[in-house]
Formats: structure tokens, sequence, C-alpha cells
């Protein structure tokens, strides 16, 4: 998906406070022709008139003729007037007036740290630290336009997977097996730190390259087997949450996720046979889950509004337990909408149990009693997703 990037006029600037950066402005205007040249559009602004004036004499020559220049008043006015469009939209900027917009505006906001950078951007915006590597997270941008899957479990209630996991049999060239494999190792043993970044790009660029997120207004992940949180995941939905302009109910809490696992969970893959794992359902999840109580006062508030909607991450999705379990517990405190997001599936069929559940789902003591199952195999599946995998290898290996 081609971009809309908006970015600050520092970006231009050789010097700023005695800081000499001719080099990254150079390095830039050269990403920057190759951006265009991709299809992109830049428009460079700020508050200052007479600055732009001066930015437009300075690259009046014809090589520049690409760029733009507006007035921070009047990209305030189109992103506003174009909110539709939101998943065209990149802020590149250091300051709280450009993030603002990008937070009311729903979109994505990146920060050139080699700028001097407000620190508010430097806390909720993605970094990057050259113009190179900004070049590769504006191609990844251009790149991602599909999911692998796509099953509607019932009204209101989507289960979406970024990529297929199966990279063994599966994998159709070796650059998706090659970056399936660096990914799943970064994921699951904290290897590979070095694919951190691509995998964070792609991710971001599912999330914000459709407007199907934009009405979300809590987020959560699945606890580890071990209760602990799955740092990487934790940062991504994070960071999903900073773009979506989301608060957390409190300034200080004791933990931040939706889901609490008050207890370890047998890790069902090491102890349970592929048929007891698809026939187990959600009686481990249960007995070890529940939703935060620090929660429940915006919870209430949200349900008012006929706005309880929310999005649950997990790394990787089998029969879809986990997931299975999360959607009775928010059905019993009347979820209105709930998008489970993974980002590797293992193509098995959905394993569909309904519950009736007694007691608070805001503490461990509740009963958890099946009272319905369905296995749902009507998956919706896009070949794209993996060639997208694959260019992403060519994209971080150039």
């Amino acid at each position: 998906m081609k971009k809309i990037i908006f970015a600050n006029l520092d970006i231009l600037c050789s010097e700023i406070h005695g800081l000499n950066l001719r080099e990254y402005r150079d390095d830039f205007l050269r990403v920057a022709a190759e951006l265009y040249a991709q299809g992109n559009t830049l428009i460079f602004e700020s508050m200052h008139r007479d600055k732009l004036y001066m930015a437009k004499n300075v690259f009046k020559d014809v090589r520049f003729n690409y760029l733009k220049f507006w007035t921070r008043s009047d990209v305030k006015r189109y992103v506003m007037e174009n909110k539709n469009m939101s998943n065209s939209f990149v802020f590149l900027s250091g300051t709280q007036q450009d993030f603002y917009i990008a937070v009311q505006s729903k979109s994505l906001f990146i920060v050139p740290t080699w700028i001097p950078a407000e620190q508010k951007t430097m806390l909720y915006g993605i970094r990057v630290d050259t113009p190179e590597q900004l070049l590769k997270f504006i191609k990844t941008l251009n790149n991602q336009n599909y999911w692998f899957s796509k099953i509607n479990i019932e009204q209101n209630v989507t289960v979406l997977s970024l990529m297929d996991a199966r990279y063994g049999y599966y994998a159709d060239s070796m650059q998706e097996r090659d970056m399936l494999i660096h990914f799943e190792e970064l994921l699951k043993r904290g290897n590979n730190r070095n694919y951190y970044d691509i995998l964070l790009y792609h991710f971001i660029s599912g999330m914000t390259n459709t407007t199907f997120f934009d009405d979300i207004e809590l987020f959560g992940m699945i606890p580890s087997s071990d209760c602990s949180m799955n740092n990487d995941m934790h940062l991504f939905m994070t960071q999903v949450r900073y773009i979506k302009g989301k608060r957390l109910p409190k300034n200080t809490m004791n933990c931040d996720n939706l889901l609490i696992r008050h207890k370890p969970k047998n890790k069902a893959h090491e102890i349970y046979s592929a048929y007891d794992r698809f026939k187990l359902g959600a009686k481990d999840e249960f007995d070890t889950m529940f939703i935060n109580p620090e929660f429940e006062s915006k919870i209430n508030r949200l349900k008012k509004q006929n706005k309880f909607n929310v999005m649950i991450f997990d790394d990787y999705m089998t029969h879809g337990n986990t997931f299975n379990a999360v959607r009775n517990l928010l059905k019993n405190i009347g979820a209105n909408k709930i998008i489970f997001v993974s980002l590797g599936s293992f193509n098995k069929p959905f394993q569909k149990k309904d519950y009736y559940i007694e007691g608070s789902v805001y503490d461990a003591d509740y009963k958890a009693s099946l009272t319905n199952e369905e296995e749902l195999i009507h998956f919706e599946y896009q070949q794209q997703a993996k060639w997208e995998v694959a260019e992403l290898y060519d994209i971080f290996n150039e």
C-alpha cells in the first residue's frame, strides 16, 4: 500500500542547534527519491510559513520537484477530513504537535532519531535510526496488503493470522521458509534479535494498512504458560495501542494486560497428543486465566457506550483453544466485538466450544461448563500473504 508521508521540515535541515546533520540529510534525500519513485508521496510540513518558503527556495532544483511543502494546519485539516484514508498516512517527526495529529487521525507515527525529538514522541513513536532503516520500513508498509487466514467464528468475532507458520512443508520458497524460521526463533526462544525490526515492521504494517481495527478500544495478549508475558509480543501490542491512541484504565497498574494467568498451565504440545489437544478444549485455560479486574471499570464504561470492542494477540494459533476460552470470557461480560490476531497459523480447524460460566470472570473462582461444540473449517486464505513474507527477505537483504 503506497503511503502519504508527512515529514517534519527538520528532516531537511543540515544543522539543528549546532548538530551537523548534513550526512543524514543527504542520505534522506536519496531515500526520499526512491520512495517517490515507488509511488509514495512526500509532504514536508511546518507551522512556520517563512521556513517553508525558505525550504522551497533551497530545493527548487528540478531534481526535487517531487517534494511538497504544506503548513501544519493544512496537514491537520487534510488528514481530519480524510480519516477514511488514515491507513495511507505516515507521520515522520519528533514533535508533539505532529504526534497529536497522528493520534487523532489514527495514523502511523515514526520518529527519526537523528533529529531532535521530544520525550513523548520517543516514548510512543516507532523509532528509526537511519534513513536506510526508514526506507526498509516504508518498503515493508508498501509490501503488506494481505493476511494469510481469516475466519468469522460468529457475528462480530473474527480470527486473523498474518502468516502461514508451516514452514516445514508448506513454504512456497526458501525466502519464506528462512523468514518464518527466524521469526519463530525470535518469538519462542528470544534468539535472532536482528529479526526483531523486520517482524515488528511487518506486524505494524498489517495493523495499520487497514481501517478494520480502528474501532478497537481495548488490547490484550495471551499470557505464556508460565504466567509471564512474552516481551516482544507485549511491545508489539503496546505499539499498536499507542498508534490507535488508546489509554490504559489507570496510569499505574499492577498488570497492564487484559488477561491474567494466575497459575502455570501445562504446555499442551509437550504432554498431550495432537488428538488430545484437539479434544481438550478450553479447560486448561479456564483453570488458569481470568480477566484483569483493573479493567472492570473501563469495560463497564465502554459497555454503556456500546464500544466494548477488544483485540487479543498471540504468537501462534493451532486449534484455537486459547482464543476460544478468551472468547467465552469476553462474551460473558458483554463484549461487542472481538478480534483475535496471531502472527502465525498452523492451519488447523478452529474448535468452537461454547461454555456456560458461573461466577465472576474477574477472579479465578468461576466455573465453566461445556454447552455446545463444533469444528469450523471455512477459513479464507490469501496466498499473496506468503509471497509478502518472502519479499521481506529481499527487502532486508538488498
